[in-house]
């Protein structure tokens, strides 16, 4: 499978246990969380999920590549996990920048709540700008006949 169509075959899709909103330590700890990880230890995907999260410089916080992670660092590991699959090599993204919400949109994911209002901001104020724009230029909007 090329680019992110895999995605779809992980055994976490769509789960949203594996990102947790307001995770903490404690919460990231209880057994349920924790039997997540059993999960991963069947996925073949787990070198490439955490390409394409960079969970180290996203500073994730849930299950990403059979790891358990709070604020970008481990906190456990599934059985059968491997170093090998932690290569983080594309760059991180910026959160909470248009330029943020560009990078989400180029790996093929949704783009995070601070990167999608970044996003949307950005936006606004080009479509504001242009509007000024045909405001100052009123011949540049009519069409010619």
């Amino acid at each position: 499978m090329s680019g992110t169509e895999w995605v779809r075959g992980a055994l976490c899709a769509g789960d949203t246990r594996f990102t947790p909103d307001g995770a903490t330590e404690d919460s990231l700890r209880a057994p349920a969380v924790r039997d997540l990880l059993t999960v991963c230890e069947a996925c073949p995907f787990r070198s490439r999920c955490v390409a394409l999260v960079l969970p180290r410089h996203s500073r994730f916080d849930g299950v990403c590549g059979g790891r358990l992670w709070l604020d970008g660092r481990v906190l456990d590991t599934c059985a059968g996990a491997r170093q090998s699959e932690l290569t983080e090599e594309a760059s991180p993204i910026t959160h909470g920048t248009e330029a943020g919400a560009r990078a989400h949109n180029r790996r093929g994911e949704t783009a995070c709540r601070w990167c999608k209002e970044a996003g949307r901001l950005a936006q606004r104020e080009r479509r504001r700008r242009k509007r000024a724009a045909d405001q100052t230029n009123p011949t540049h909007t009519k069409e010619k006949k």
